[in-house]
């Protein structure tokens, strides 16, 4: 029996690799992770953590992805827009919005805390436009590791290729 869980275990994690992989693979650009961090899965995309497996990614995770959309307003409203539907969703304690000119042209930055389950996380989340599309990238910690992670989680940022 000890066998069989172990097998099927192995199955499991190579099936989960490889969505993962097939799903980085599948995306319109490329990003270099620091050695220490892994790939996870999460809300349909790929995010990247240094955490161990087993313990709860989403206490610091980075993701980057591309927003499908079927009607594209400009860049500021549709980031108005999405600043507006989080303000909505989280408990906010703080926040900030920048505008920075970058390789990518302007990019918008939202930074904000939060409280949820009685954690408070920090969230950096920078909205890009490259080629008519729109992306999202954002860096997510519990409040308390937000600076140790940081400039991993921002070299991620810094190496986003487009294909």
């Amino acid at each position: 029996m000890f066998l069989t869980f172990i097998l099927f275990s192995c199955g499991s994690t190579k099936t989960n690799l490889t969505e993962t992989q097939d799903w980085i693979n599948s995306q319109n650009f490329t990003i270099v992770k620091p050695n220490s961090w892994r790939a996870v899965k999460h809300h349909g995309y790929v995010g990247y953590t240094p955490l161990k497996k087993g313990d709860n990614f989403f206490n610091n995770v980075v993701s980057i992805f591309q927003f499908k959309l079927k009607e594209k307003p400009e860049f500021k409203e549709f980031v108005r827009n999405q600043i507006e539907l989080a303000e909505k969703a989280l408990s906010i304690t703080s926040q900030e919005i920048l505008t920075e000119k970058s390789e990518f042209g302007d990019i918008y930055i939202f930074k904000t805390e939060s409280t949820w389950n009685g954690k408070t996380y920090k969230k950096e989340t920078i909205y890009i436009e490259y080629n008519g599309e729109y992306y999202n990238y954002n860096y997510s910690s519990l409040k308390d590791n937000y600076e140790k992670y940081y400039d991993d989680a921002f070299s991620i940022f810094q190496s986003i290729e487009f294909k």
